[in-house]
């Protein structure tokens, strides 16, 4: 079962790739840039998103 605090892969990926691109590089709205690049539904989306914010606000980590 999944829970807020273990998001599936896709969702980290989607995370750490979120932090990690500048936003210069992501030209399109990130649900939409997010949803082409990874496997994930609007929702997932929203969670990706999520969890970046929480890693740049330094109250997350996704591991290595």
């Amino acid at each position: 079962m999944q829970t807020d605090l273990d998001p599936d892969l896709d969702i980290q990926e989607a995370a750490r790739w979120l932090v990690e691109t500048p936003k210069a590089l992501r030209p399109r709205p990130t649900v939409v840039e997010i949803r082409a690049r990874f496997p994930l539904d609007p929702r997932g989306a929203c969670a990706a998103i999520a969890l970046a914010n929480k890693i740049r606000a330094g109250g997350a980590d996704v591991g290595a």
